[in-house]
């Protein structure tokens, strides 16, 4: 039953797919002395709502995400916006964070 509630949660279906994402974390507000950090990852599902990716290090929950979402045989990369839902650990591998991200839109 908590299985089936959890997926109940969801707004949008969940489409598995794998690709490469690069991306960087937003500073909380503009002129914080905070470092932009980079960090390339791999998108493990998607849906209209936003992205799952598996990374090397954990996203801060709240914070806002510029990715670079590159699709096989497409020669540009998608530039999105997202903001960082959730950030579990699931492993002992090297990418071994698995990160919520929804799309900001306007």
């Amino acid at each position: 039953m908590k299985h089936q509630k959890e997926q109940e949660r969801r707004e949008h279906p969940r489409f598995p797919q794998v690709f490469d994402v690069r991306a960087r974390s937003l500073p909380p507000v503009q002129g914080a002395s905070v470092a932009e950090k980079e960090f390339e990852g791999r998108v493990q599902n998607l849906s209209a709502g936003g992205v799952c990716i598996l990374s090397s290090s954990p996203l801060p929950a709240s914070s806002f995400v510029q990715c670079d979402i590159a699709l096989p045989d497409v020669p540009v990369a998608i530039p999105t916006l997202m903001q960082v839902r959730w950030s579990v650990k699931r492993g002992h591998k090297s990418l071994d964070y698995l990160n919520g991200l929804r799309f900001i839109t306007s």
